[in-house]
């Protein structure tokens, strides 16, 4: 890797900064989760490093290994189910599901829909990417009166309405997005760091340049049911632990630095 690829791939595993905090308890919580349960888990199976389905049609990713670990410590199955991403907190509100992961940001707005765990990572920024040989867009205000291609139903979606743009494009996955700006229909495209990343190690460059970035300081946690806070409590519990023995950490290097950018 060259010098910015390197310092980039820094960045992104200093940014997976987790928010645990104590899980007290009042002495009138339910007994735990019975040994053995089988838990529902709704994700959009198509950002990797998070989350993708390998060449031999796995689902593998940070993410899936941190849900696997949370329920080998709490002694459930993880049972995987791919959906669209704005579909994944409408499926947990209406319990069709236990919970969603897929980084999901936390905000006040979906607070009023889902519960959420303690953060497991902390996104050090959007990056803005541009076909290769078109004008750079640096800042998050030089969205203003382009074209923006945007993951539908994103805070990165949100903050790009927000600065007047032309138009925006709303795509499913960051995949479209990458297609997008290749094909000129979009001036400008807005992805998490990670998202970013990965698309450029994995031949990416070829095609597009990273022209600009916006901080921010937006906090993925695993959405659940309100009405379930044994559950909350459990997964809560799983992930400072983790973060205790360093099982995190490897988790982070695994994805973060070895699987996004190739190193064996």
């Amino acid at each position: 890797m060259n010098n910015w690829k390197k310092l980039a791939v820094a960045v992104m595993l200093a940014g997976a900064v987790v928010m645990i905090q104590g899980c007290g308890g009042n002495g009138e919580e339910a007994k735990s989760m019975e040994k053995g349960k089988v838990w529902k888990a709704a994700t959009e199976a198509a950002y990797p490093p998070f989350r993708y389905v390998d060449e031999n049609s796995n689902l593998v990713g940070f993410e899936v290994d941190l849900l696997k670990e949370i329920g080998r410590r709490t002694g459930a199955t993880i049972e995987f189910r791919d959906m669209p991403f704005d579909r994944l907190l409408d499926a947990v509100a209406g319990k069709q599901v236990d919970m969603a992961i897929g980084a999901i940001t936390v905000t006040k707005e979906r607070e009023k829909l889902v519960a959420f765990s303690d953060s497991y990572y902390r996104l050090s920024g959007y990056s803005l990417l541009v076909k290769k040989g078109n004008p750079p867009v640096r800042n998050e205000e030089e969205l203003a009166g382009k074209v923006v291609a945007a993951k539908r139903g994103s805070t990165s979606e949100a903050r790009a309405k927000a600065q007047n743009p032309k138009e925006i494009i709303s795509m499913d996955h960051y995949e479209d997005i990458f297609k997008a700006l290749e094909a000129g229909k979009a001036d400008v495209g807005i992805t998490g760091d990670q998202a970013a990343l990965y698309e450029l190690e994995h031949g990416g460059s070829s095609r597009l340049s990273l022209s600009g970035t916006i901080p921010t300081e937006d906090n993925f946690a695993i959405a659940l049911s309100k009405d379930n806070p044994q559950l909350k409590k459990e997964i809560n519990e799983a992930l400072k632990s983790m973060m205790d023995d360093g099982t995190y950490d490897s988790l982070a290097h695994k994805w973060f630095f070895v699987k996004a950018a190739d190193k064996e």
